[in-house]
Formats: structure tokens, sequence, C-alpha cells
């Protein structure tokens, strides 16, 4: 059985993964939206909160997934929540770590992708006031976008495709690095280090392959959701979708990273 399959299998199996990630989803959201009034002490308090909150659940899930792919709950599949306690308490300072540390490499990215932007792009030559009024409404934005020169939307354009691109170098960089932490070592920098000597060893091809099918999954579902999520029936459906989605999308690289970088250390 190939990794795919295997994954879709632990997937429908453990399907009691959902109940966490839902929960924090609804939770998060409506924190979320009791926190943005408020201020900036009160809003810096409620960021601190919630990347705990984040930081926490993390911890409990992936905790969980790696215990599902043992798959010693096959009897009973939902006795596997009970694992999202123990996997707090056991990962949560670890994860924190992996959380700040994928922050610093976002931001270094960022930065680069700004002045890499600015020497061959250049400023587009919009005012930020501006831009935020035109993201108020559809007709606002369309507006804007008819304002704007024909100089000014290639700038923008390239800017789009700068920042796409930077995020999928990111993404690319930290795949790992969640299954390294909980795979090989729980400190944050070696587990970091790990991962990136696993993206990039011997495997790197298939890596690429790999990350590449998932960027192209989610970017196709994500056009899906935005074209036929516009009512209540298909907006539910699609949510469900990309909860499954997601599900499976961890279970695959934990699974992957497993077979690949663990499994074949523990052999040999």
């Amino acid at each position: 059985m190939n990794i795919i399959q295997q994954s879709f299998n632990l997937t429908n199996k453990y399907i009691i993964l959902a109940t966490p990630l839902i929960l924090f989803s609804l939770l998060s959201s409506l924190y979320i939206l009791f926190s943005i009034n408020g201020n900036l002490i009160s809003l810096l308090f409620a960021a601190v909160l919630f990347i705990l909150m984040l930081g926490a659940f993390m911890a409990g899930w992936f905790f969980m997934i790696r215990e599902g792919l043992k798959d010693t709950f096959a009897e009973n599949p939902n006795a596997l929540l009970k694992e999202f306690p123990a996997g707090v308490g056991e990962f949560f300072l670890p994860v924190l770590g992996l959380m700040f540390t994928a922050g610093i490499i976002s931001l270094v990215l960022l930065v680069i992708s700004y002045y890499t932007g600015m020497h061959f792009i250049g400023d587009i030559g919009i005012k930020a006031d501006d831009f935020s009024r035109a993201m108020e409404s559809a007709s606002a934005l369309k507006a804007f976008l008819i304002s704007l020169s024909d100089e000014q939307l290639l700038k923008l354009n390239a800017w789009n495709l700068l920042l796409m691109g930077t995020m999928a170098v990111t993404y690319f960089l930290i795949m790992f690095y969640p299954p390294a932490l909980f795979y090989k070592n729980r400190n944050p920098l070696k587990a970091y280090f790990y991962s990136f000597k696993d993206l990039f060893g011997k495997k790197l091809f298939k890596n690429i392959l790999l990350f590449l099918a998932l960027f192209v999954s989610y970017f196709i579902l994500s056009v899906l959701t935005a074209l036929f999520g516009m009512n209540i029936i298909t907006h539910f459906i699609f949510t469900l979708i990309n909860f499954y989605y997601l599900i499976f999308v961890a279970v695959f690289v934990f699974n992957y990273y497993y077979t690949n970088f663990v499994k074949t250390d523990i052999i040999v």
C-alpha cells in the first residue's frame, strides 16, 4: 500500500482528528471577533494569548496524528482524542519554540522579498489608505483597479507573484519542521536542523514533487471554494472539504516523513 492510500485510510479511520480542529477553528474565530475592539495593550495581550492557544492546539493535535500513525487505536479510533491533553503537556513548549523559529524564518524571507521587490519591481505608488478602502467591498476594489495605470497594474501583479513565491518558499522550508520536532528531537533548533537536512538530502527531488502536489491541490481547492462557496449550502460543503483536506495533508506529511526519514533511520 502506498503512502497516499495509507494516509487516506488513516484519515478516514481517525476522522476524530477533525474534532479538535473544528473546535479550535470556531473558538479562535469567536476569540478574534471579540478581541479586535480595544486599545493597543489589550490587542497585544489578546495576540499573545492567541499564540499560546495556537501552540496548545498544535501540540495536542500533532501528537494525536503521531500516535494515530502507530494505529494502536484501531479497535476504538475515538480513543485517540484522549491523547490530546498528553500532547499539550509534552510538546507545548517545544511547539512554541517551533512557532518562534518559523516566525523568524518567515520574517527574514519577507524582508529579503521586500528589498528584492523594491530593487527589481519598484514602488507601485499606491497609498496605504487608498488600498485599505479598496478592500472594503468588491465594487470598491473594482473601481480602485480601474483607476490604476498599466504600469501600476503590471507592478501590482509582479508584487503579487513575488509574495506568492515567498510564501511558497517559506512553506517549503518548514514543511518537515513539525514531524521532525515530534519524531526526532524536541529541541526546536535541533528539530529544524534535522528537517532542513532531510528536506535537502538525497530525496530532494521527491520532496519538491510532494510540495508541488500539495501546493497545486491547495490552490485548486481555494479556487473551487471561492467559485462555488457562495451560498450557505455550498459554503458548508466546501468548509467540510477544507477541514478534511487539512487533516489529510497533516497525516500525509507526518506519514511521508516517518516512512522516509524516521523508519529508515531505525532500520539502519
